[in-house]
């Protein structure tokens, strides 16, 4: 099963390191993030810049979604567009991984002034919109990184579609192409579901959805809906 890594993001140039994933897995790769999306039309409250390249989501005013595989963080710059300033800077404390899984929660030293985004408790349906969200790789395999979040509304598939990936029945499952995609810099962002002001957290970047390359193809997102009781017993909602 693939895993992807966080792009590491300082003085212009992107720092690419792999680290090993935990779960049932094997060596991990490259995250993604976002090929052919556009600067974010919105302000998203709940949008985690990571300190170590990640992306995340704030679920309650203390507690980050991400991926296991992104490593730690010392922190996590909170409701911004940009990646390098705005929103609150929130020190993190401590991370709990799910077992046999990506999904991991990063605490906060202090509460959040953000509203966090809600949680799907059911999955999106195949051929129904989403939208990802992240820093990273504008294209591939040349990479230039924007300091502007993007955003990109893609296509939902049936789980299936990303079987190659290592996705199962309750991963979320994301169309993609050359020219649309999810790509280096993305790892632990959000795919998510609804409209302007109202959205809600389907799924969290875990990898490429098949052996068609390391982006520019479709994108594995660990089910939320299938693990949202045990996010919200770690939160304490």
């Amino acid at each position: 099963m693939r895993r992807i890594m966080a792009a590491l993001f300082g003085a212009g140039v992107v720092l690419l390191s792999i680290f090993a994933s935990t779960g049932t897995g094997s060596a991990a790769e490259q995250q993604p993030a976002i090929i052919g999306g556009h600067n974010a039309t919105e302000t998203y409250s709940w949008m985690v810049a990571l300190s170590n390249g990640c992306g995340g989501s704030l679920v309650s005013p203390q507690w980050i979604v991400t991926a296991n595989h992104c490593g730690a963080a010392s922190s996590g710059r909170v409701g911004s567009t940009s990646h390098s300033s705005g929103g609150e800077v929130l020190r993190i404390d401590r991370r709990i991984t799910k077992p046999g899984t990506d999904l991991t929660m990063m605490h906060t030293s202090t509460a959040s002034r953000q509203a966090p985004v809600k949680l799907a408790t059911t999955a999106p349906a195949a051929g129904s919109p989403v939208r990802l969200l992240g820093w990273g790789c504008l294209s591939w395999p040349s990479c230039s990184t924007p300091n502007t979040l993007q955003e990109i509304d893609l296509t939902v598939l049936a789980p299936s579609r990303c079987s190659a990936g290592g996705g199962t029945s309750t991963d979320l499952c994301v169309s993609g192409d050359r020219a649309h995609s999810a790509c280096h810099g993305d790892s632990g962002g959000p795919a998510v579901v609804g409209s302007r002001g109202n959205w809600t957290l389907a799924g969290e970047t875990h990898g490429p959805g098949d052996n068609g390359g390391e982006c520019a193809t479709t994108t594995l997102y660990t089910g939320i809906a299938a693990n949202v009781s045990w996010i919200r017993q770690q939160t304490g909602q």
